[in-house]
């Protein structure tokens, strides 16, 4: 566990700065902490319980390591404090709390924490000490380790002397927070950081105290896997993928995979085993186990992929050059209550440059029918009320309507569905919108975060079994949305992102982008932003929609928040 921190202070930064290069100016150390974490000599001055009150009242180490902690010892840090403490034994909840409470301790690390020093090229951390041995075996030895992964532990790679590392280990849920996520979305492919017990975010509603947390450790989840995607969490399977990023293993280093074991992988995990790359095993995994170079190759195609991705021709969409656009939706905003309708949504997203369907409201059988002739048939009616969500469960919704006879037919039908299955809602009129033709719909949005920021998200919907959402924290640059737009569909089933009629990434990419600039222009008032669906289409031609909106909903800060 440890005290979660915002921002680097000087303190602590120059504590984390001891951990990457100590000496016995910047670390003490009791004989009991330096023996259980088998500390290299001369990198610690080490005193007994006894001496360690005195010896604080004349020095002033950065670092504090600590084997049992006594209220002595509690004392001695209120007269001379010391920024970070790393406790490598179990300590009473009183204590622990005691230590904690002293101002100037800004970071705790345990109890029970384990540090590794040695000569090697990577900065390695794990949940567990069972994990960091693993982990340290695997790669052949690091540079430092450390477990309980620490909340602030993001802030140490950050550290000039740590960037030139890098870095792989496990990260817990419970530490995961939106400080991570930034700093995961501008680090490179030179990180494998493997997130533990990561719930399903949440992303259909807005995110109350209670989801906050989820949500933020998923946004988090999300950036540390931006350039692999998913890792198994082995000691192997991590090493294989570091190791494959850096130039892979030495020559000799590993035997190829056995040749039946990596079929027999492919059988068990058909998905996996059906993407293009995955037919034999790359000559420079860095492992001789089969099952671990299959699954660390997995995520080394990932990286690949998305640095093709990024290679590809697309310049983002200029946003700002529609001033009257962006003015128009920033009244609907004034204008419209908690929870917009369908189509006070769509006039925002329009503001925006966001494609949408074609539709008008209409308040009466013969007005749908006119609206229809206008937009051309087939078209769709739904009810247009902020209160339902689930028009077809109730005969709200009509589709694949041809005739303007059955446009007036269709709008009476939802009237009297709204009346009698849900007599509370508000019915705003009838929603007379075009047919989109057939393509990939995906359910993409926005979602404040529980620090003020916003994160983008978005799921593939045409698949059997529920798929989770990707996010990314807001803002998003080119290479941002790209990566998003991949990570979002590289989670279909396969074959995806391999054929010529697959969905083109880029259209994607440019919708992702136009939401971040909806965010940046009014994201202090959005609580929720929710295209449900939006559906991807094979664009050929110059000019054709790659993207329509088909349903979409917006969750403001009521009025006396918001303004």
């Amino acid at each position: 566990m440890g005290i979660a921190v915002g921002m680097t202070g000087t303190a602590l930064g120059a504590a984390l700065d001891a951990l990457l290069d100590p000496s016995p100016k910047t670390v003490l150390a009791t004989g009991d902490a330096i023996q259980a974490l088998d500390w290299p000599d001369g990198l610690a001055r080490v005193v007994g319980d006894r001496e360690l009150p005195t010896t604080l009242s004349k020095v002033t180490p950065r670092v504090l390591l600590l084997h049992r902690v006594t209220m002595t010892t509690v004392r001695a840090l209120r007269s001379q404090p010391v920024a970070l403490v790393v406790l490598t034994a179990d300590a009473e909840a009183s204590r622990f709390d005691a230590i904690a409470a002293v101002p100037g301790v800004t970071a705790i690390l345990g109890p029970q924490a384990r540090l590794r020093r040695g000569e090697g090229q990577a900065i390695l951390c794990a949940a567990e000490a069972g994990e960091l041995e693993g982990l340290w075996r695997a790669l052949g030895g690091a540079r430092l380790g450390i477990s309980p992964t620490p909340g602030w532990w993001w802030q140490l790679l950050e550290r000039r002397a740590a960037r030139r590392f890098p870095a792989a280990g496990y990260v817990p849920a419970a530490v995961l927070d939106e400080g991570w996520a930034r700093w995961a979305a501008h680090r490179g492919p030179d990180v494998v950081l493997v997130p533990l017990g990561v719930p399903m975010p949440p992303v259909d509603e807005p995110a109350d105290p209670e989801r906050a947390a989820s949500l933020a450790a998923a946004v988090a989840a999300h950036a540390l896997e931006r350039w692999t995607g998913p890792v198994f969490p082995s000691p192997r399977v991590v090493a294989s993928v570091l190791k494959g990023l850096r130039g892979g293993g030495a020559p000799g280093e590993a035997a190829p995979p056995d040749p039946g074991i990596w079929q027999q992988a492919r059988r068990a995990l058909p998905m996996t085993g059906a993407l293009v790359g995955m037919e034999q095993a790359r000559p420079d995994l860095a492992t001789d186990v089969a099952t671990a170079a299959f699954l660390a190759q997995r995520a080394l195609l990932r990286v690949d992929a998305a640095r093709v991705a990024l290679e590809v021709d697309f310049e983002a969409p200029a946003i700002d050059d529609d001033d009257d656009g962006v003015a128009r939706s920033g009244e609907v905003l004034a204008s419209a209550g908690v929870v917009l309708t369908d189509h006070e949504s769509k006039v925002v997203l329009r503001g925006f440059g966001i494609e949408v369907t074609r539709q008008a409201v209409a308040s009466s059988a013969s007005g749908a029918a006119g609206f229809a002739d206008r937009i051309g048939y087939p078209v769709a009616l739904k009810a247009l009320s902020p209160d339902l969500r689930r028009r077809s469960e109730i005969g709200a919704l009509q589709l694949e309507l041809s005739t303007a006879a059955a446009v007036r037919r269709a709008y009476a039908t939802i009237v009297d569905a709204v009346e009698k299955h849900a007599p509370t809602a508000r019915l705003d009129g009838v929603l007379v919108a075009e047919m989109v033709e057939a393509g990939l719909d995906l359910h993409c949005g926005a979602i404040r975060l529980s620090d003020g920021g916003t994160a983008l998200f978005g799921r593939v919907t045409d698949t059997p079994a529920p798929v989770e959402p990707v996010l990314a924290p807001c803002p998003v640059s080119r290479d941002d949305a790209l990566l998003l737009a991949h990570a979002i569909l590289g989670r279909m089933p396969v074959p995806a992102l391999r054929r010529a009629t697959d969905p083109d990434p880029r259209a994607l990419a440019t919708l992702l982008l136009r939401l971040d600039a909806l965010v940046r222009s009014f994201g202090e008032r959005l609580e929720l932003v929710e295209l449900r669906p939006v559906r991807l289409l094979s664009a050929n031609a110059e000019g054709e929609r790659g993207y329509v909106t088909l349903d979409a909903r917006i969750v403001q800060v009521p009025h006396l928040q918001g303004r």
